[in-house]
C-alpha cells in the first residue's frame, strides 16, 4: 500500500466523517448548547465522549460482527434507552431554562468528566449509529477491501473518525465565539429550545423502538 492510497483512504474517510457528523442532531445541538453556557471545552469533549461511541461502532464493523450488530434485539433496547437519555438531557435543559438559569456558576467550574460521559452515552444510546455503520460504514469498508485489501479498513475508519473530530472542534470554536453574542435572556432562549429540540428527537427514538418492536 502506498503512501499516496494511504493519505487517500483517510482523505476519503474525512470527508465521510463530515458527511456523517454534520447533520442537524441531538449531538450537534448540545454540543453548541454546551459551547454556549460553558464554553469551548464543554461542547468539544462532549463531542469527543460522542465520537467514541462512533469508534465502538466502527470497530465493530470492522472486526466482522456485523450479524450480531444486525439484529432487531440489540437496535430495540437502544431505541429506548437513547429515548430515555434523549428525554433526561432534554428535560433539563428545559428546566434549567424555565429556572431562568442564564449560566452563571458563581466562579464554579462545571465537571468536564460529565460532559464527555453525556456525549458517549447520547451517541452509544442511539441505534441510528448502528444503523449507519451496518449501511454506509460497510459499504465504505468493503470499498476499501477492494481497493487496497483488509489493511484498508482500519485506515479508513481512522479517517472517518478525523474527520468527527475536525467537526466536533470546528461547532465547538463557534459555539465559543458566539457566547460574547448570546448572554441573559438569548441565553435561556437558546437552552429552552434546544432542550425541546432534543425531547423531540427523544420522541423520534420511543417512536422507532415501538415500531420496531411491533
Amino acid at each position: 500500500m502506498t503512501p499516496m492510497e494511504t493519505l487517500g483512504l483517510i482523505v476519503y474517510g474525512m470527508t465521510v466523517g463530515v458527511t456523517l457528523a454534520a447533520p442537524i442532531g441531538p449531538i450537534n445541538v448540545e454540543i453548541i448548547r454546551r459551547g454556549i453556557r460553558d464554553g469551548f471545552v464543554h461542547g468539544w469533549v462532549l463531542g469527543l465522549g460522542a465520537l467514541s461511541a462512533d469508534t465502538i461502532y466502527a470497530a465493530l464493523i470492522v472486526g466482522g460482527l456485523t450479524p450480531l450488530a444486525d439484529r432487531p434485539a440489540l437496535r430495540v433496547p437502544l431505541f429506548f434507552a437513547g429515548g430515555l437519555m434523549l428525554a433526561w438531557v432534554g428535560s433539563m435543559s428545559v428546566r434549567t431554562a424555565l429556572r431562568g438559569d442564564t449560566g452563571d456558576t458563581g466562579g464554579r467550574v462545571p465537571r468536564r468528566g460529565r460532559s464527555y460521559i453525556t456525549g458517549f452515552l447520547m451517541a452509544v444510546f442511539n441505534p441510528m449509529g448502528i444503523v449507519y455503520w451496518l449501511s454506509v460504514g460497510a459499504a465504505l469498508v468493503a470499498d476499501a477491501v477492494q481497493r487496497v485489501g483488509q489493511v484498508g479498513s482500519p485506515i479508513l475508519v481512522v479517517g472517518v473518525m478525523f474527520g468527527i473530530f475536525c467537526w466536533v472542534t470546528l461547532v465547538s470554536m463557534l459555539a465559543q465565539v458566539s457566547r460574547r453574542f448570546v448572554t441573559g435572556a438569548g441565553m435561556l432562549w437558546v437552552t429552552g429550545i434546544s432542550g425541546v429540540i432534543i425531547i423531540g428527537f427523544a420522541l423520534w427514538f420511543f417512536w422507532q423502538g415501538f415500531t420496531t418492536l411491533i
